[in-house]
């Protein structure tokens, strides 16, 4: 006889393959790329893009919690009837439910704080995305893929019709000057950061705007040094006369939280640049 659809089981089934999809999901999320470095690079795992990564991770996090209310209503009965069978058995969970809560409150609290072993495991993690940081996949500016041909040629200090010719040189198809570059780089069916490239290749003036897009938050205050040719010495003295207290080693987000500043606004003072994060 054919049975009818068993919507308890499916929903126990559904639960435990989207946690499966949530947990692989979350491990590639945790060392993929930043977003500048994902979005401009089209970076992919198993075939797929961060952006769609997340969406996956997303997704199956909400319907996780949907599917977990059905099954609490479909098996409410027998949930009701265990927790009855327990009190009944005088099987008290008072101390376990205290311990439990304080154990939660902990990590939260650890975790906000950076507490060790919680720094450790985000600080590798931050160090597996900062590894994919290279000169071919860092972009001039966060979201340059967003910049029209003509904002792009502005960005890399160079003429438009220079960078058109640049690129169309290169037999890319470019529609006009109001065309993106990731547009451009969907329609030649190559990556944003192939085209920046290209044109790199094509003209060796190229100029990445300095303190843009570097990922400086991660980076130690020696690092940006030896990345941007400046001494750590007249770095710490660029700090020092705006009142930045900070040492060779420190990570420029450690010290842009302590002076409630961006870690852009750091690098950008440390390399005596004068633009701050919010100027135009």
């Amino acid at each position: 006889m054919k049975k009818n659809f068993n919507w308890r089981g499916f929903t126990s089934l559904y639960i435990t393959l989207s946690f499966i999809i949530m947990a692989i999901s979350g491990i590639i999320l945790y060392f993929a790329p930043p977003g500048r470095i994902a979005n401009w690079s089209y970076w992919r795992f198993l075939g797929l893009l961060k952006s769609q990564w997340q969406a996956i991770h997303t997704i199956f996090t909400f319907l996780f919690i949907i599917a977990t209310g059905f099954h609490l209503f479909f098996n409410w009965k027998p949930f009701i009837a265990y927790l009855k069978t327990k009190f009944e058995s005088n099987v008290k969970l008072r101390k376990e439910l205290l311990v439990s809560a304080l154990f939660v409150v902990i990590i939260f609290v650890m975790t906000i704080y950076d507490f060790v072993p919680f720094k450790n495991v985000m600080d590798l993690g931050e160090n597996l995305k900062d590894s994919w940081s290279t000169e071919k996949m860092e972009p001039p500016i966060p979201h340059a893929e967003d910049q029209t041909i003509t904002e792009f040629a502005n960005t890399i200090n160079m003429p438009v019709e220079e960078l058109k010719n640049s690129l169309t040189a290169k037999g890319l198809n470019i529609p006009d000057e109001n065309t993106t570059i990731k547009e451009i780089a969907k329609l030649n069916n190559i990556s944003p950061s192939e085209i920046y490239n290209n044109v790199k290749r094509g003209n060796q003036q190229v100029n990445q705007p300095v303190g843009e897009g570097r990922g400086y938050g991660r980076k130690t205050l020696s690092e940006i040094c030896a990345q941007n040719n400046i001494s750590i010495e007249a770095a710490i003295a660029n700090l020092k006369a705006h009142g930045i207290e900070a040492e060779e080693n420190e990570k420029l987000k450690d010290i842009a939280t302590r002076y409630n500043l961006l870690p852009i606004d750091v690098a950008n003072k440390a390399l005596g640049i004068k633009k701050e994060s919010g100027e135009i």
